[in-house]
């Protein structure tokens, strides 16, 4: 987080993401609304970080939070709209990454290692270095069993693979109930149709402390960053008052995905808008013509300047306006339009026009 001081003395710290800001707001102002609750997002956070490259530390995150139910239902429902969600932005081949925060915790605790070991530990599972990390449990005495359980999960691919592991041990903690809630999972989202696109990574576990089962993040070729991620946080709300709910969602980021889109070269549709500059010497009706052609759908500026008309008409191709229009004393008399990239002008009456440029008149 990016923190500072207030005048009083009070430390401020600048929004870094939005699931806690949604959690709060669901405690305290959304509490009697039926469940499960579904809410969106598009905001700007901000978030402090060593490089420029791996993330600009102001930026646009978009996402959803589904709220009061802890069904795999809702987890499937969940991965189904970030797929169906990039698919409809334009990004080919995305793929999910799952874990699951708390099967990693339950391990490293069955492992008895301090914390410095335990994030050493991490890296080696993040990287599948096996030669090291076999190493590493040889030297720090892990049973037998305990080491090949986690070369065992660091070799899984997909959550198929899964299904084979026995994690049952009471020293593993509720590791085995992580492993089945995975799996059912699994199942949903085969009736989506988006199984093929999901892989397993054991080491996944975002790195926030708030989340408690499945933690994910999505990606596409090409682009060595995830778009955004998210996960199963299931006891966040009742930090914020008496009610205790369970909780699941993602966010994107929106420059990533833009960035992503050029990188598969996707070709980004124009997006144009005709703009019109109204000039009259009757200041009431050249109000009353921007009033109509907004109303109409079309931008227009009105001139605030008492110019010639060549000068008008200078300013509005500097301007980047498409046409320049000049209204007489009513709307009731044709209006003269000029049009900035053809030098050609015409009279005609104005919802006419309007018509004539696709501007919604009745």
């Amino acid at each position: 987080m990016f923190k500072f001081q207030d005048f009083d003395g009070k430390i401020l710290a600048l929004r870094a993401e939005m699931t806690a800001p949604v959690a709060r707001i669901i405690s305290t102002k959304l509490s009697s609304m039926p469940t499960p609750i579904r809410l969106f997002y598009v905001c700007k956070v901000f978030r402090y970080g060593q490089s420029y490259v791996e993330r600009e530390r102001e930026f646009w995150q978009a996402g959803v939070e589904l709220v009061g139910n802890n069904s795999s239902e809702a987890d499937g429902e969940i991965l189904a709209l970030l797929v169906s969600s990039l698919r409809k932005l334009g990004l080919k081949e995305v793929r999910l990454d799952i874990g699951h925060a708390s099967l990693m915790k339950d391990l490293l605790k069955a492992t008895a290692l301090d914390e410095e070991k335990r994030d050493t530990l991490r890296s080696l599972l993040a990287n599948r270095d096996q030669a090291r990390l076999e190493k590493f449990m040889e030297q720090n005495n892990f049973n037998s069993k305990l080491r090949e359980t986690l070369l065992q999960l660091t070799l899984c691919r997909r959550l198929d693979e899964v299904s084979s592991l026995s994690l049952d041990s009471p020293k593993y903690g509720k590791a085995g109930e992580h492993l089945r809630k995975l799996l059912k999972i699994k199942d949903v989202l085969a009736d989506y149709g988006i199984e093929n696109l999901v892989f397993f990574d054991f080491s996944l576990t975002r790195k926030i402390e708030y989340y408690t089962g499945m933690v994910f993040e999505v990606s596409v070729p090409n682009f060595g960053l995830p778009l955004g991620g998210g996960g199963r946080y299931d006891h966040l709300m009742e930090k914020f008052g008496k009610l205790k709910l369970p909780a699941i969602g993602f966010a994107l980021e929106i420059e990533k995905c833009l960035q992503a889109l050029t990188a598969q070269c996707f070709q980004f549709p124009e997006k144009t808008q005709t703009k019109i500059l109204v000039a009259s010497k009757s200041r009431k009706t050249a109000i009353e013509a921007v009033d109509i052609i907004r109303d109409a759908g079309v931008a227009a500026l009105l001139n605030v300047t008492k110019n010639a008309k060549n000068k008008t008409i200078e300013y509005a191709k500097l301007a980047g306006m498409d046409y320049a229009v000049f209204v007489e004393s009513s709307l009731e008399k044709p209006v003269t339009v000029y049009e900035s990239r053809s030098n050609v002008s015409k009279r005609a009456m104005l919802k006419t026009f309007l018509q004539q440029i696709g501007g919604k008149t009745e």
